[in-house]
């Protein structure tokens, strides 16, 4: 067994031998709802793997596919992961005007930025595994089937019975790629109608920056300062889930004011610690007014932004 040292050693050394990496993104704020059904996700999941398996030059380490924006931790040089995320999109938009949807694809634009150290991936890419899990309380960032994260450390993935191109058939392959060059994406596999994420997503390389599980899991729900300089660089909007903020509120009013019951706390109190949820966590009116029991109109005043 190795020591802990000699784990992050091993990771530090993988870290630096696969560089560089990134962290794509597109904003929801500013584009249309453009996966509305489960069979647009299956379609866009599709495109995506294709663009990725032909374009070899950019390796996708996870994702996560959003209504109305995407996140992709990459790895490769930032043109090509530029170029992998146009391919994605004029994949996608041709597939979805062909199946007569019309969208306005002006807004779906990507920006990248750098990810320069280790432990700046392992937040990145557990920020982008826990995007769905943040915006719907029907998810975990284990069981969102639009993302690599519920692939990360899941030893049953490999169990499961993938299919082939080859095995699936000319005809069915065509079908479900929306791409007739067959032989040129064979690589990619099937369970049942949905595209493998292992087949195109690297997630044995993100689960290799980890010691281990456990320190992958335990990062999930326990960096919210990582997570709240992640979406400041990303612009985002709501990175904390109710209970994650509640966690949040209570440590600062315990190590302010000695108390970590909310509802105690004075009318004065309850409006500096608002400041801090909204400042410095994102949260929105609505969180902190289930949080702190305040009035809607009070902090619509105080945040006027954030009036929803």
């Amino acid at each position: 067994m190795l020591t802990f040292a000699e784990k992050e050693r091993e990771c530090e050394r993988i870290f630096e031998k696969s560089g560089p990496f990134w962290h794509l993104y597109t904003d929801g704020r500013v584009m249309e709802d453009f996966l509305c059904t489960e069979e647009d996700f299956k379609i866009a999941m599709t495109a995506l793997a294709v663009a990725a398996v032909l374009f070899k030059k950019v390796r996708i380490i996870t994702f996560e596919l959003m209504s109305n924006h995407i996140h992709m931790i990459l790895n490769g040089e930032a043109e090509d992961c530029l170029e992998l995320f146009e391919r994605f999109k004029a994949r996608l938009r041709r597939i979805l005007k062909t199946n007569g949807r019309i969208i306005n694809w002006d807004a779906f634009k990507a920006d990248i930025l750098p990810i320069e150290t280790l432990n700046a991936l392992r937040n990145e890419i557990i920020y982008a595994n826990r995007n769905a899990f943040v915006a719907n309380p029907q998810f975990t960032p284990f069981n969102y089937p639009w993302g690599g994260g519920c692939a990360f450390f899941q030893p049953y993935f490999n169990r499961l019975p993938a299919r082939s191109l080859r095995e699936l058939g000319f005809n069915k392959a065509r079908e479900l790629t929306h791409f007739r060059e067959i032989r040129l994406i064979e690589d990619l596999k099937f369970f049942g109608d949905i595209v493998f994420i292992p087949s195109f997503c690297r997630t044995d390389i993100g689960e290799s920056m980890f010691r281990d599980a456990r320190s992958y899991f335990n990062s999930l729900t326990r960096n919210a300062e990582a997570f709240s300089q992640i979406a400041q660089r990303l612009k985002d909007s709501v990175f904390l889930t109710d209970e994650e903020m509640y966690a949040a509120a209570t440590m600062y009013a315990e190590n302010t004011y000695g108390n970590r019951q909310l509802s105690l706390l004075n009318p004065e109190q309850k409006i500096q610690l608002s400041k801090e949820l909204h400042f410095k966590y994102n949260a929105s009116n609505q969180q902190i007014r289930r949080l702190l029991k305040l009035d809607i109109g009070i902090l619509n005043e105080l945040f006027p932004q954030q009036s929803s």
